[in-house]
């Protein structure tokens, strides 16, 4: 998050942004007044989240050096556009001559682990992923592991079957309808019906998933829908998308609150984020027992396993356990877990 917007900046002043570069030019021309402000107060205006952040905030109060109310909302909408031409150009698909386009690692090992769980360890049982990411790697894994997936936007949480992955902050593939205003998914079997990699031999060597920067080309209500995706700021006022997300938001809570197991993984649990804590603790209230409760993080220093035991009450605490791994250590730990049926 702290490099984001630098590399995001390269990316423009390289020349390596062909479409949209006067999105990267609203934004950065932006944050450079905003940095006016640095004389009364400080801002991290480095940090993407913060800028995020700090934008919405401007619009909420219809305040921002040198820039009229209306302006607002169009460099809040050129920072979505900019967010997703950064990820598309950086989050490189590798490619194989024998398997065609792959995840990204380790979300290939992550896709197997949530099959493995599905059809060999527990069959029973149900599986579902909450992530505040906004790129498809994750989509992308489900979708080469054979997954269907349901976002959670619609009343009944899966409709056509499907994972429950539910992406709270929102995703690079979620538009708007301009008509009806709901949040409409463009999922990747819909996606690759019109776009083919081609064949694996000529391919080269990574590729990018360019689903976001092509929402433009979508119709929902016999419309084209909004060309920024949907992504909501990291801050616990959520505003505007409280009517769009609070089916992902409130099946997220259902699913924590019938959950046996819950891993957590890559998270630190930063003391600025409410909208977690207030998300666990009114979520995982619920009849099911809890039997694990893991977090998987590279920090050695023990402030983040501090945070998440401040955060429990003590019957969670007793099935607490902090685990110094990475997300490529935590799926094997995982997967180590439940080895699946003899």
């Amino acid at each position: 998050m702290a490099e984001f917007l630098d590399v995001a900046e390269s990316l423009w002043r390289r020349g390596e942004v062909q479409i949209g570069r006067e999105d990267f030019e609203r934004v950065f021309t932006t944050l450079a007044r905003l940095y006016v402000v640095h004389s009364k107060a400080e801002l991290d205006l480095t940090n993407i989240e913060s800028a995020f952040a700090t934008l919405e905030m401007a619009r909420t109060l219809s305040r921002l050096p040198g820039t009229s109310e209306d302006q607002i909302s169009a460099v809040i909408s050129s920072l979505k556009r900019v967010i997703a031409k950064t990820i598309e150009l950086t989050l490189r698909l590798p490619t194989s001559e024998e398997r065609g386009v792959l995840p990204p690692p380790p979300y290939g090992s992550f896709g197997e682990l949530v099959n493995h769980l599905l059809r060999e360890a527990y069959p029973s049982q149900t599986v579902a992923v909450l992530t505040f990411n906004y790129d498809m790697a994750l989509d992308y894994a489900c979708f080469t592991s054979g997954l269907r997936i349901s976002y959670g936007l619609e009343d009944n949480h899966l409709v056509g079957g499907g994972v429950p992955v539910l992406k709270l902050h929102g995703s690079l593939n979620w538009g708007i309808c301009t008509k009806c205003r709901k949040v409409i998914p463009w999922g990747l079997p819909s996606f690759f019906e019109r776009h083919d990699w081609g064949h694996p031999r000529y391919l080269p060597k990574t590729v990018a998933l360019d689903i976001g920067t092509q929402l433009a080309t979508q119709k929902h209500c016999d419309m084209l829908i909004e060309p920024e995706p949907v992504l909501v700021p990291p801050t616990w006022n959520k505003g505007e998308y409280h009517s769009s997300l609070s089916r992902v938001w409130a099946r997220a809570a259902t699913e924590l609150s019938e959950a046996e197991n819950i891993f957590i993984c890559g998270y630190s649990l930063p003391e600025t984020d409410a909208f977690f804590r207030y998300l666990y603790a009114l979520g995982t209230e619920g009849e099911s027992p809890l039997k694990r409760l893991w977090v998987c993080n590279p920090d050695i220093s023990g402030l983040v396993e501090r945070r998440f035991e401040a955060m429990l009450g003590p019957g969670a605490r007793r099935r607490f356990q902090y685990k110094p791994e990475s997300f490529e250590e935590a799926i094997r730990t995982i997967r180590n877990e439940f080895p699946g049926r003899d």
